[in-house]
């Protein structure tokens, strides 16, 4: 198995799998060749079936592209791409002018922070007024590895991302931010605050990470 082998004042060894399928093997400076291969061959299985979706996904956004014709994803919806001299959306469809999709990406990413502000601010306001749970203010990101956070001041911050999926989910990761704000951590409280509010919260939250890498593959992350 080909991999990069970095070495550092680290303790432990630890293996990443970058997002085009790469495998990096991080060791002590003093870690024996041998324990790190025997490291490397018990977590061959894993290795093998994390690079070859990485691989899979680094392809399906090669190959992604917009024109018109074809669609872009709000709130787990697909609006038609029409031709148009801006980037914007009417409400029925997304306007973009014909520029290569690399081009295209930042204006669109400009676009949907936007709509994110406006949206996921009205949608947190509703929802801090049904449990009592009020955030200090609300921003939009551009996270790559998380949907949302909740700082020590209790100031909320969405990826701009949480725009595309479904509107079920996205108010999953509100109330799971706002309960954040009374409890800072993932202690069985917290899950009961976010339990009283949302029930079927397990359900959304497996519907969200299938969300995650259905963007991911379309090259969103």
């Amino acid at each position: 198995m080909e991999y990069q082998l970095i070495r550092s004042r680290r303790k432990t060894i630890a293996i990443c799998v970058d997002r085009d399928g790469n495998v990096t093997v991080r060791a002590p400076l003093r870690a024996a060749q041998g324990i790190i291969d025997r490291f490397i061959r018990e977590k061959q299985e894993w290795i093998e079936e994390k690079s070859s979706q990485m691989a899979a996904n680094a392809a399906a956004r090669q190959e992604f592209s917009v024109s018109p014709g074809s669609t872009l994803p709000l709130m787990g919806k697909e609006y038609p791409v029409l031709p148009g001299e801006r980037v914007a959306f009417d409400g029925t469809g997304f306007i973009l002018p014909q520029e290569a999709f690399e081009t295209l990406k930042p204006k669109l990413v400009r676009l949907y922070q936007s709509i994110a502000l406006d949206v996921l601010s009205r949608r947190t306001e509703d929802y801090a007024v049904r449990t009592g749970f009020r955030p200090s203010g609300v921003r939009i990101g551009s996270a790559r590895t998380c949907w949302g956070s909740c700082s020590g001041k209790n100031r909320l911050s969405y990826s701009w991302k949480l725009i595309l999926v479904p509107p079920e989910q996205i108010d999953y990761v509100i109330v799971h931010e706002l309960a954040h704000t009374v409890e800072h951590n993932h202690s069985p409280r917290f899950w009961a605050l976010v339990g009283q509010v949302l029930p079927d919260y397990p359900a959304r939250r497996k519907q969200l990470k299938a969300s995650a890498r259905k963007l991911q593959q379309q090259g969103w992350d």
